[in-house]
C-alpha cells in the first residue's frame, strides 16, 4: 500500500462522516447505558449486537469499495440477521478458551492460543462479512486464501492497529478527558475494520470468497418440483383415503391447493391422477369439490366440461346440493339443454 493510501485510510474513520456520527452515536449510547444502572443492561443488549452489526457492515462496504452506511434504526433489531452477531461468539470463544488455556495449562500456552485466533481475527471477520457464512468465516481454506491474497499487506494490518493503538494511553498520560479517551479507543476498533477493508478491497477476493448468486430454476426445474411435490401430497391423501378415511384425505389435499398460486391447476391435476386409482369413485366424489371452485371461480365452461367427464365415469354423477342451483343456471346460459335437463332433474333427487 502506497504511503498516500495508507494516510487516507488511518483517518479514514474522522473523515467519513458516516463512520464518524456512528462512533459518536455508539460511544454516547455507551456512556448512557453505564449511567441507567440496572435499566442499562436491557440497552446494553441491544447495543452490543448492533455495534458488531455496523463494523460488518462497513467492513463490506469497504470491501466492495462502496460508501460506508450511515447507521440507521434497523441495525438495533434483535430479529434478523443473526450472522453478523458471530463476532460475539468468537469473542466469547476466545476469553473462556484464554481462561480454560490458563487454568488447566499454562499462562504461555493461553497466549499463544489468545494470538493465533487475533492473527486470524480479521481474515474471519472479512470472510463473514463477505459471505454472511459463520461456518465459511472459519473454513481455513477461505481464511488462508484470503490472507494469501492480501500478502504483507496483510501484515500492514497490525502495524497500524498496534501503532494507532498507543494514541488512548497517550491522551491519558495528557489528561484529556474520559469521553475523547473512550472515543480515541473506539476510534481503533473501527479503524481495524475499515482498514481491513481497504486492505482487501484490491486484492479481488471479494469475488474470489464471496458465495455465488443462486441461479434462478428454469421452468423445466420449477414444473418438475411441484410435480414431485403434488406427487408426494397425494401419496399422503391416498393414505388417509385407503384407511377409510376420505375426509382426512380431501383435508390434506385441500390445504396443498389452498396454499397453491393457480387451485385450478392442482384442482385438475389431482382430479386427473385420482381417476388412475382402483377405486375411481374417491375421484368423482373429489370433483365434487372441483367444481365447486370452477363456478365459484367464474371458470363456467371449465365447469360444464367436467360434469360431462365425471357423468361418462359414473351417470349417478351430480354436483353437490348446495352447487346444484349455480350449475343449473350456468347450463341455462351456456345453452346446454342435455345438462339443464340432467341438473333440473337432479334438484329432485337425492346426492351423487
Amino acid at each position: 500500500m502506497k504511503p498516500a493510501k495508507l494516510l487516507r485510510e488511518i483517518v479514514f474513520p474522522a473523515t467519513d462522516l458516516a463512520v464518524l456520527l456512528a462512533m459518536i452515536g455508539f460511544l454516547a449510547l455507551a456512556k448512557l447505558a453505564a449511567a441507567a444502572g440496572f435499566l442499562g443492561l436491557f440497552l446494553a443488549i441491544i447495543l452490543v449486537p448492533a455495534f458488531f452489526r455496523y463494523l460488518l457492515y462497513i467492513l463490506e462496504a469497504r470491501v466492495a469499495n462502496r460508501d460506508v452506511p450511515a447507521l440507521a434504526a434497523e441495525l438495533f433489531s434483535l430479529v434478523e440477521n443473526f450472522w453478523s452477531l458471530f463476532p460475539l461468539v468468537l469473542i466469547a470463544i476466545v476469553i473462556w478458551g484464554s481462561f480454560y488455556f490458563a487454568v488447566n495449562a499454562s499462562v504461555q500456552v493461553a497466549l499463544v492460543f489468545g494470538l493465533s485466533v487475533a492473527i486470524v481475527f480479521p481474515a474471519s471477520m472479512t470472510v463473514l462479512a463477505i459471505t454472511r457464512s459463520p461456518l465459511q468465516s472459519l473454513s481455513p481454506t477461505a481464511l488462508f486464501t484470503l490472507i494469501r491474497l492480501c500478502g504483507l499487506d496483510y501484515v500492514l494490518i497490525f502495524l497500524v492497529i498496534a501503532a494507532m493503538g498507543m494514541i488512548p494511553a497517550v491522551l491519558a498520560a495528557g489528561g484529556m478527558p474520559d469521553f475523547l479517551i473512550d472515543l480515541a479507543g473506539l476510534y481503533i476498533i473501527f479503524l481495524l475494520f475499515t482498514f481491513t477493508g481497504a486492505v482487501v478491497a484490491d486484492t479481488g477476493a471479494n469475488a474470489m470468497i464471496s458465495i455465488p448468486d443462486p441461479l434462478e430454476p428454469t421452468i423445466d426445474e420449477v414444473e418438475a418440483r411441484a410435480q414431485q411435490e403434488r406427487a408426494t401430497t397425494l401419496s399422503h391423501a391416498y393414505g388417509f383415503v385407503s384407511r377409510n378415511d376420505r375426509a382426512g384425505g380431501f383435508a390434506h389435499l385441500q390445504r396443498y391447493i389452498d396454499a397453491a398460486p393457480d387451485p385450478k391447476v392442482e384442482y385438475d391435476w389431482f382430479f386427473h391422477q385420482m381417476l388412475n386409482w382402483e377405486a375411481r369413485d374417491h375421484a368423482l366424489f373429489f370433483a365434487q369439490r372441483y367444481l365447486s371452485y370452477l363456478l365459484n371461480a367464474g371458470h363456467h365452461i371449465a365447469a360444464m366440461k367436467l360434469i360431462a367427464r365425471c357423468r361418462l365415469e359414473n351417470t349417478l354423477f351430480r354436483p353437490l346440493p348446495e352447487d346444484l342451483e349455480q350449475a343449473l343456471e350456468v347450463a341455462k346460459r351456456l345453452q346446454n339443454k342435455e345438462l339443464v335437463q340432467i341438473l333440473s332433474a337432479a334438484q329432485h333427487s337425492t346426492g351423487c
